[in-house]
């Protein structure tokens, strides 16, 4: 028996549709943002630095899929029998593209120095079955994403998944967006 979604409250369609697809594990492919591409060689890099390399935006999006929402992606990877979901912001750098315009500070580093906060403010929120991981600051494998939830039991999928849909997505996630917007801001005020 498949769980029910949740409705989203605001009907938007495309967004429901996203709901309705992670409750029932259906990622869709994923590609790689245009402000990815945009953001290193504005600031200096070459096409080749940006897309080719153990950390090039071809390896970081190889294969990906998963969900696409208003505020950014949520990268599904199956690693055996576990499942790790990617948060990557990407409506936020469009808010702060006016911001960012002086700026050396590349979105991988912006999102390195932000990544402190997000365990405390997602610690309680958790469920037993899940972990936070991907905030190992500039070592991490994806960095475009904001951190990483790892299903820790595969018997708990059909929850996780659940929680994700919501609270997760729906009430957990906007607010820690738009603070790591907040500090974001406040890192480039100071720079």
């Amino acid at each position: 028996m498949r769980p029910t979604p949740p409705r989203t409250p605001s009907g938007d369609q495309s967004s429901q549709r996203a709901i309705d697809a992670i409750v029932a594990g259906s990622p869709m492919p994923m590609g790689i943002p245009a402000s990815f591409i945009a953001d290193p060689l504005s600031r200096g890099r070459s096409a080749d630095q940006v897309l080719r390399g153990n950390r090039g935006l071809l390896a970081e999006y190889a294969g990906a899929e998963g969900y696409a929402y208003p505020w950014g992606q949520l990268i599904e990877i199956r690693v055996g029998r576990y499942i790790l979901w990617r948060v990557v912001p990407v409506a936020m750098w469009a808010h702060l593209v006016e911001r960012r315009a002086g700026s050396p500070l590349l979105i991988e580093e912006l999102l390195t120095q932000v990544q402190p906060g997000i365990r405390p403010a997602l610690r309680r929120h958790l469920p037993r079955d899940v972990l936070l991981a991907g905030c190992q600051g500039a070592s991490r494998r994806s960095p475009h994403a904001l951190f990483a939830l790892l299903l820790a039991d595969p018997a708990a999928a059909t929850a996780v998944r659940q929680w994700l849909a919501t609270p997760f997505l729906t009430e957990v996630l906007p607010p820690l967006l738009s603070r790591v917007e907040r500090r974001v801001d406040e890192i480039l005020r100071r720079a």
